[in-house]
């Protein structure tokens, strides 16, 4: 056990303790031996995150950031290393990467892996904020410090931020202006730069996603039994189960007796359990499936219920007891990503509290009510959508107010559909800003690498696009594909 571990166990697992350890280790991070990168050289990128803890949203955005990292660089030009926090890595995340398993206390496997790489990418879509897992946010913050100390590149790419425990946001506040943080939404560059990070505009980069083909997407609804249409999505979670935590005594008991399993997230943290937290979790159930089976009696439709994140499968079963006609299930694992994002698109209309569910749907059109749990869902849909199209998890009369929701959806779907879809092309014209702006932070590292001419295509800094997302570019806005780059960046 390290020194740092024993520490943080001692504290009985205290987060102060832990962003102390990573401020000792950012300040000492100077006088890590520099990895001399020659001219020519392929340069070796540390992307850290939440790879293959089985959450669909986490598994696509970081394949994608790999593919326009790439596109950008030149694929000879880079060499990806992958932090693995888990062991179900889908094919996306295993192109030619280099493994580097969280196997020790991640304060030691900064330290013990960033020396071997050339710059760090910070790439899960939570990055700051507290609500989920601090720990998490930790690490991110922690990487990038210690590769920005070290006078390497550091880049949090496509970040979300929100509301951070005052601990938490101390130590993100420490970070300073040398990292460059890409920030997904304006409403998280209002978050960091009040805490003095250096931030500019970026986006999610999951719109560039590609779903399976449409004749095996056919197929899986076939599997289903899902021939009938319209056909609801309705995409749950347990909001209430968040954020976890540390909790050694738990995971004492889980290793002598096997108890507490069915709240172990992983490593030391677990979900939060109470009867408030049963009741809350059963009430917003109630009115998925109440709204749902509305939807279904007034359109003689089918319901197929989809679990983004494998911790989901729980929340998607008891939702699917709920109704008098099981719908069928499909969880993160049980199907590749592209299939999952197949069957995402094949909606008619979508229920969701994830947010990756409604990124990827998109592309289609699909007319999205969220019920949203935290800020992530209303700066995606807009805040002019709040009580039409955004409901919050405990809103009051939450079942009729679901229903109102998902009539109106129905009454406006050409309006929703065009909407969405214009707004597909508008994330990725902030995904190709977001990077050039990379781009550029790289040349100031490494001004050999050669990147895509600033006054060419702005799609020259996307990854490879399908064939729907370049007809609906050229649908959208034809007059964009030459664009100069100066009016990316004004």
């Amino acid at each position: 056990m390290s020194k740092l571990l024993e520490e943080f166990l001692a504290s009985n697992a205290a987060y102060p303790v832990m962003y102390r350890q990573l401020n000792q280790l950012i300040g000492s991070a100077a006088s890590l031996p520099p990895l001399t990168r020659e001219p020519g050289a392929p340069l070796r990128l540390l992307f850290a995150g939440y790879a293959g803890g089985g959450n669909t949203g986490s598994d696509v955005r970081v394949a994608e950031m790999m593919r326009q990292v790439r596109a950008i660089l030149g694929r000879d030009k880079v060499v990806i290393g992958l932090v693995a926090t888990g062991e179900e890595l889908p094919p996306d995340l295993l192109d030619d990467v280099i493994l580097e398993p969280v196997l020790d206390y991640f304060p030691d496997f900064l330290m013990q892996t960033i020396p071997r790489y050339d710059g760090v990418i910070a790439c899960d879509g939570s990055m700051f904020k507290s609500n989920l897992c601090s720990m998490l946010s930790g690490m991110l913050g922690g990487a990038l410090g210690i590769a920005a100390a070290a006078g390497k590149l550091a880049v949090g790419y496509g970040a979300e931020a929100g509301k951070m425990d005052p601990d938490l946001s101390e130590f993100v506040a420490g970070l300073g202006r040398a990292p460059l943080v890409l920030c997904r939404n304006e409403e998280s560059r209002a978050v960091l730069e009040p805490l003095g990070l250096r931030t500019t505009g970026g986006a999610d980069t999951a719109w560039t996603y590609q779903a399976e083909p449409a004749a095996a997407t056919t197929e899986r609804l076939r599997a289903l039994r899902l021939e009938h249409r319209p056909l609801l999505v309705v995409c749950p979670m347990n909001p209430f189960w968040w954020p976890v935590s540390p909790d050694l005594r738990k995971a004492q008991e889980l290793e002598q007796t096997g108890a507490h399993r069915e709240l172990h997230f992983g490593s030391l943290l677990f979900h939060p359990d109470d009867e408030t937290i049963r009741t809350r979790y059963a009430t917003y159930l109630d009115a998925l499936a109440f709204a749902a089976q509305q939807w279904q009696q007034e359109s003689g439709g089918s319901v197929l219920i989809i679990g983004m994140d494998k911790v989901d499968r729980i929340a998607c079963n008891d939702l699917a007891t709920r109704f008098e006609q099981t719908p069928p299930v499909v969880v993160s694992g049980d199907a590749p990503p592209a299939a999952m994002v197949g069957l995402l698109r094949a909606a008619d209309l979508l229920l969701s509290s994830r947010f990756h569910a409604i990124v990827t749907s998109m592309e289609a059109g699909v007319p999205a009510v969220g019920v949203s749990m935290d800020e992530r869902i209303a700066n995606l849909l807009g805040k002019d959508e709040i009580g039409r199209r955004l409901l919050k998890v405990d809103a009051v009369d939450l079942p009729e107010r679901l229903v109102a929701a998902l009539r109106h959806a129905e009454a406006e779907r050409s309006q929703i559909h065009a909407q969405t879809r214009a707004a597909v092309v508008t994330q990725l014209r902030s995904m190709a800003e977001m990077g050039m702006r990379f781009a550029r932070e790289v040349q100031r590292f490494h001004p050999d690498l050669q990147t895509p001419d600033e006054a060419g295509p702005w799609t020259a800094f996307l990854p490879s696009l399908s064939p729907q997302l370049e007809e609906l570019i050229e649908l959208i806005a034809p007059h964009a594909i030459r664009a100069e780059a100066s009016a990316l960046s004004a």
